[in-house]
């Protein structure tokens, strides 16, 4: 490990209360039946249903359960409804097995059992008259309005260490909530609110927008209109329905589902909050607050489960070293790289569009490019193009023109549009194989951030790199993976950098999926993708690949892309990275800087990438080295240094590391345009950022 002249101490979030006792470590194990026999994709759904239909202490693991409650205490038959299909169980108690928190699928299943003792909390607090919703309690009123209010409590999270000991988890939080229906809100002369929730249950949905139909006359399967479906399921009462409310179905963004005023509730956000005339309302909290506030809490929770005296979890951290950024030449963030030149630029035609009733190129837009371009010693061709998107033939033959002529990215500037029209505009470009760099205006020269951000986000989707790392790293090829989109509907897709230095940048195809689970052969294909680039650039395969998966790693979907990159002799490290998990971390004395290692157990490490003094207290990332053999600090390094990589943030960096924050970037994308345009679409033009 590094040496003590770059450690501190560091004190987490966390608390322990009390090893395990021996029973805890051998709970009950019960065996299911289920009849009819569910399908293999349904089976870890249903016993998961099955468990708190069990009732007591209860909790999965694998294709069982188990249980900390008396067996004969649990209601050990009954039947069960899932996805319209009734089943009816038997649960048969076996023996105690004896369970090894060291091993991480015991573990994660002890956990699962502790956090069964903090729903018992909750449901203290709950009768308590604290207002509880999922893992949190809130309990004292901050601020409220006409129609919302602003609750104050805490997160919490119980789990058990390696060691074999409880662990709990508090963050303190706020929790915005509206107080009326969604005909309530409008009534008052509200705006509609982007999301919104179900009155009778958690679901939310997007708000795509209000109807003037009857809501008699809209017929759904079945028969019912949409005022006799709802009264038939019990939610309308007094006669009063509303307007309609259109959402959008979270399987297909492009389907429209049609819902009723009366049974929706706003979803407000800070943001929402302010435009209420809430501009003085603060919600973040400052670190030495927070950490009494955490203290407090704790205790209280403690003692509801049997301990007195929580004891304050303190690590030891280290300090890595900072990263080097390099353009022309060495800088200290990507948007320097205006002024002293890129990373890496070829010649390049760029063209702009005009939405906003301008005509040509604004002079201080074109000047700034132009001395981007010098300064990189590279030739910069300007066009526009004079087309309407209103006439989508007639706009796309326009495109295609322009890309004829060598256009690799276009600059639009367009007044502020609907999320919707947006994404709308972006994929008649992407039709074409063009990307596009929406640009509000009116802006101003003493604009500098947003411009600049503006004209890095336009470079980066013309294909140009604008910063690259120095140093030496243990791997050559970086890729990230993520799944997203929408709810029930996702994308596997995986952004990659080529060469220690990541001085090329680029994205794979994306691949829909039903779940967050990227398919094994997927996994494959994308890294595989990444393997030809990295040849084709540097004549040779990567001696070693740093996988990065976003969030936790599911069972087995790596298993065929490790056994392919050892046939091929090649080097791995797999880990995962969870942006929540982490929990918060306070110095102990002095303060805390960005590029902060604390590690927590075996293989198991808290990486805090960016901490910005001021702004609430820092958020580490929690990594799990899944596979490989990399020193801990030399892997650490790497990801740190690769946040400094995203090249369309010029002032401020992401906690991500580049290829993961562009994969994460690019699924959400693709969940919003589609995927079937981007065949057209070059892999080194990141057209999402």
């Amino acid at each position: 490990m590094m040496g003590d002249s770059r450690s501190l101490e560091v004190r987490l979030n966390r608390f322990l209360l009390r090893p395990l006792r021996p029973e805890e470590r051998e709970p009950w194990l019960l065996v299911s039946e289920l009849n009819p026999p569910p399908s293999r994709e349904d089976v870890h759904a249903l016993l998961a249903l099955l468990a708190n239909r069990a009732g007591g202490r209860t909790a999965r693991m694998g294709d069982s359960l188990l249980t900390w409650s008396p067996p004969e205490s649990l209601l050990l038959e009954g039947t069960l409804s899932w996805r319209g299909n009734t089943y009816t169980y038997r649960l048969r108690p076996l023996a105690r097995r004896v369970l090894n928190p060291r091993n991480p699928s015991e573990r994660d299943a002890l956990s699962a059992l502790a956090r069964r003792l903090l729903r018992e909390v909750l449901e203290q607090f709950r009768r308590e008259g604290f207002w509880v919703e999922g893992w949190a309690f809130y309990r004292k009123e901050h601020a409220r309005g006409p129609g919302w209010r602003v609750l104050k409590g805490a997160a919490l999270d119980l789990w058990v260490s390696a060691e074999g000991a409880m662990v709990l988890e508090v963050d303190p939080t706020y929790r915005i909530l509206c107080d009326m229906t969604l005909e309530a809100w409008l009534a008052q002369g509200h705006p509609p609110p982007t999301r919104v929730k179900n009155a009778y249950n958690d679901r939310t949905w997007e708000l795509l927008g209000l109807g003037e139909e009857d809501p008699q006359g809209i017929l759904l399967p079945g028969g019912l209109n949409l005022v006799e479906y709802h009264a038939s399921k019990g939610r309308i009462r007094d006669g009063g329905w509303g307007r309609v409310a259109w959402v959008a179905n979270p399987k297909d963004a492009k389907e429209k589902i049609p819902h009723l005023t009366s049974l929706l509730i706003p979803v407000l956000t800070l943001e929402d909050l302010h435009e209420e005339g809430g501009s003085n309302l603060a919600l973040s909290i400052p670190w030495n607050q927070r950490q009494e506030e955490t203290l407090k809490v704790a205790l209280s929770v403690a003692r509801r489960l049997g301990v007195e005296h929580p004891k304050p979890v303190e690590a030891k951290a280290w300090r890595m070293r900072m990263p080097e950024l390099r353009a022309r030449r060495r800088v200290g963030k990507p948007a320097d790289a205006l002024r002293v030149g890129l990373y890496r630029a070829q010649e390049t035609t760029l063209a702009l569009l005009r939405l906003d009733g301008g005509r040509g190129w604004p002079d201080f837009l074109l000047k700034a490019l132009e001395n981007a371009f010098r300064a990189s010693q590279a030739r910069l061709h300007v066009r526009e193009i004079h087309a309407d998107p209103s006439q989508p033939l007639a706009f796309r033959e326009a495109l295609e023109e322009a890309k004829e002529a060598g256009v690799q990215a276009v600059l639009v500037l367009t007044p502020p549009l609907s999320w919707e029209e947006r994404h709308r505009l972006k994929a008649l470009f992407l039709k074409e194989g063009l990307p596009s760099q929406l640009l509000n205006v009116p802006i101003q020269r003493e604009e500098r951030h947003r411009l600049e951000n503006a004209l890095l986000g336009l470079l980066a989707k013309a294909g140009l790199q604008v910063v690259a790392l120095e140093g030496a790293y243990p791997a050559d090829l970086t890729v990230g993976f993520d799944a997203g989109g929408r709810k029930s509907f996702r994308f596997g897709g995986a952004a990659c950098a080529v060469g220690s230095d990541g001085g090329h940048l680029l994205w794979s195809l994306p691949e829909a999926q039903a779940g967050e689970r990227i398919p094994g052969e997927v996994v494959w294909d994308l890294l595989e993708e990444a393997l030809l680039v990295f040849k084709r650039k540097r004549g040779r395969l990567p001696s070693r690949v740093l996988l990065l998966r976003d969030g936790r790693l599911p069972k087995d979907e790596f298993t065929l892309a490790l056994a392919k990159l050892r046939q091929l002799g090649i080097g791995f490290d797999l880990v995962s990275v969870r942006k929540s998990g982490g929990g918060r971390i306070y110095p102990t004395r002095g303060r805390l800087l960005d590029g902060l290692l604390v590690p927590v157990e075996e293989r198991t490490f808290l990486l805090l990438t960016v901490h910005r003094e001021f702004r609430g207290t820092p958020r580490p990332l929690k990594l799990v080295h899944e596979e490989g053999e990399t020193p801990l600090e030399a892997l650490a390094e790497q990801i740190y240094h690769l946040t400094r990589l995203y090249p369309a943030s010029g002032f401020a960096f992401p906690r991500l590391p580049a290829p993961l924050h562009l994969a994460d970037r690019l699924v959400k994308e693709v969940g919003r345009l589609g995927v079937r345009h981007l065949k057209e679409v070059d892999r080194e033009k990141l057209f999402f950022v």
